[in-house]
């Protein structure tokens, strides 16, 4: 019975090495996780990006992401402004899991919500 218990063991860490070496081979994106990047990076306003930061000022830290899609990104730190270069909105959520109430960004927009508090996940 051990021995079938560390096969399946190698098998999962055979499998688990095998998907994060894909992974590791894909360029980074929304889902892969933030670039941190200076105050106002050209990137940020480059279509299809999203920056967000962690000053109501657009100031401090700041993540560019890249490739931004339907899936739920959690990111590294409360952010309370955003600048939305997609061309889609972009909900911004209080959870780290995209659930509950949103502030929508719309396309192509930015914005800051100090009086709201901090939003620790988003998506399209």
């Amino acid at each position: 019975m051990i021995r079938i218990v560390r096969r399946g063991g190698a098998a999962v860490v055979g499998a688990v090495a095998a998907v994060a070496l894909a992974s590791s081979a894909s360029p980074a994106s929304a889902t892969s996780g933030p670039t941190f990047v200076e105050n106002w990076d050209a990137r940020c306003l480059t279509s299809g990006n999203v920056c967000v930061h962690d000053s109501a000022y657009f100031n401090g830290r700041t993540a560019l992401y890249e490739d931004v899609d339907t899936e739920c990104v959690t990111v590294p730190f409360g952010v309370l402004a955003a600048i939305n270069m997609t061309d889609g909105p972009v909900r911004f959520y209080a959870t780290t899991d995209c659930t509950g109430r949103s502030y929508v960004e719309p396309a192509e927009n930015f914005h800051s919500w100090l009086d709201a508090g901090p939003r620790y996940s988003f998506r399209m």
